[in-house]
């Protein structure tokens, strides 16, 4: 018997682990149980665990030109090392190497001397493939790519956006990402 399912993306706010048990595609930090990857949130009751399933199980083949969904792992003076995630159109997940690359130079249209001014570690972003071998190069020049999911880098708390700064609800910090114009607003259905 499960609930009612909800789209997440990874480090979206689940339940606490007084409610409930950390089940597949999701992780226990502090008390809280969080999503892992992208996917539909489901309690099933009979196990009282939280659960997230991914899109579908049938992986897909990165190409360039794909609009991906991607995970800040890695902050450099010169680049981002980010994880894809989700490829924007399919239900599948991703075949092979899902390790790429975002090149300063490839930030936006404008000067940008630090991704670390409009980047953070855990950030999910929306990105253009440009390159798929011999690696993943990815380009966020437009307006409809940068952030579009934010994480304090105080207390890890998602960012919501107020003007055109990001505040955290918990702790009152205001940062500055390269955010979409869409921010903060999910719809599975563009996914």
């Amino acid at each position: 018997m499960m609930n009612e399912k909800k789209f997440v993306l990874p480090g979206d706010k689940l339940s606490t682990s007084e409610e409930l048990l950390s089940g597949e595609g999701t992780f226990e930090e502090d008390g809280i149980i969080l999503a892992s990857q992208v996917g539909t949130y489901f309690v099933d009751s009979q196990h009282k665990k939280a659960k997230v399933k991914p899109l579908t199980s049938t992986p897909v083949i990165l190409k360039r030109g794909d609009i991906v969904l991607a995970e800040i792992r890695m902050i450099r003076s010169s680049m981002i090392i980010a994880d894809v995630i989700h490829i924007i159109g399919s239900k599948r997940a991703i075949s092979g190497d899902t390790n790429g690359t975002l090149r300063v130079s490839e930030i936006s249209k404008g000067y940008i001397k630090d991704p670390s001014d409009v980047f953070s570690l855990g950030d999910i972003f929306r990105a253009k493939v440009t390159q798929v071998k011999p690696s993943i190069q990815l380009e966020t020049k437009d307006p409809q790519f940068g952030v579009i999911k934010a994480f304090c880098s105080k207390c890890r708390q998602s960012l919501i956006k107020k003007d055109n700064i990001l505040e955290c609800e918990k702790c009152g910090n205001k940062e500055r990402r390269l955010i979409t114009n869409d921010f903060g607003i999910i719809d599975p259905n563009n996914l």
